[in-house]
């Protein structure tokens, strides 16, 4: 049987409205008196209706993810950084609330105006992002992870993807490669603006045309045949291509496989992708590592700090390592 508000003061030897008023804050009670109450909670193990909780603390214990959720087989590459944002916000006595409309403005103003929420994190950040501008607007602790053209002032953790192209780009050049393709993500992610998939493909393209390599890149679907139609589509429209980085872990091992069924498995390959992503490919392929964990994780102690009034770093980005095989 569970244990109630009646039961706690029975043993702690008070009145109900006692244990109520030390639990809501709403009036005020000697110090003697909550000690005796706040043991007796614990001996019994009374474990407060949230709402109550909420209104001592002003607090829920609930942080948001805003994250609009893809279908279809590319949603497999979302679930490491839900599962990874999931165990840090455990970690930090946190619970998660995911909120997966496409836009996200009306769930962000629903869970911050109803005070569901004590904080959010912003996923799949956009480039011209108006979530940002809203959560500034809400006065609400936010983290954005990824890195809009204006952060709006808020903080953002991020994975320096231009610097991940750029490196993957200076080691073909390095390579003696002149002609190189860029194989991204699907194109509605480009069309979206979102911020990762821009900025890495840029990064990968600036660094080739300052050194006068030909550069050519495709968008590519999360299927079979939307690999097969990329690659064909860029070595079609340059023949000449001997090296390719691919920034879409799904499509992969597809890349890899299709490469040397068309008769060009002699190409170079560099992929961005998380590590156990190149572990399972039938070839060595060099590789910048995606650090889901650690961006969740530090995502979610910067939010944590943020609610518990501790200043925290407007940037935060991490470094891509590059890793020959």
């Amino acid at each position: 049987m569970a244990v109630t508000i009646a039961d706690v003061a029975k043993h702690a030897g008070v009145s109900r409205s006692t244990v109520s008023y030390v639990l809501s804050g709403n009036r005020s009670i000697s110090a003697e008196t909550i000690a005796k109450v706040e043991r007796s909670i614990e001996e019994l193990q009374f474990r407060p209706h949230a709402g109550a909780r909420s209104i001592r603390t002003r607090r829920t214990g609930v942080i948001a993810m805003v994250l609009p959720l893809v279908h279809g087989p590319h949603n497999q590459v979302q679930m490491p950084y839900v599962w990874a944002a999931l165990t840090a916000a455990q970690d930090a006595g946190l619970k998660l609330l995911m909120l997966t409309d496409d836009d996200g403005t009306t769930a962000i103003r629903d869970a911050v105006g109803t005070a569901l929420v004590d904080g959010v994190m912003l996923m799949e950040v956009q480039q011209k992002d108006p979530r940002a501008k809203l959560l500034r607007s809400l006065k609400c602790p936010a983290v954005l992870v990824g890195t809009p053209d204006n952060p709006h002032g808020l903080p953002y953790v991020d994975f320096d993807f231009a610097a991940c192209g750029r490196i993957c780009a200076e080691h073909l050049l390095e390579q003696g490669h002149t002609h190189v393709g860029f194989l991204g993500q699907p194109a509605d992610t480009y069309e979206r603006g979102v911020a990762y998939a821009a900025h890495a493909r840029d990064g990968a393209l600036n660094a080739l045309a300052e050194q006068g390599a030909q550069a050519t890149w495709s968008p590519c679907e999360p299927s079979a045949g939307g690999v097969v139609g990329a690659l064909t589509d860029l070595l079609e429209r340059d023949p000449a291509i001997t090296g390719l980085i691919v920034y879409n872990e799904w499509a992969l091992p597809l890349v890899v496989d299709g490469l040397t069924s068309m008769g060009r498995g002699d190409l170079a390959v560099i992929a961005i992708c998380p590590d156990d992503a190149v572990d399972r490919l039938s070839r060595p392929v060099t590789s910048v590592a995606l650090p889901v964990e650690e961006l969740a994780r530090i995502s979610v102690q910067r939010l944590a700090g943020l609610i518990n009034g501790a200043p925290q770093p407007s940037v935060t980005m991490l470094a891509p390592v590059l890793k020959v095989r």
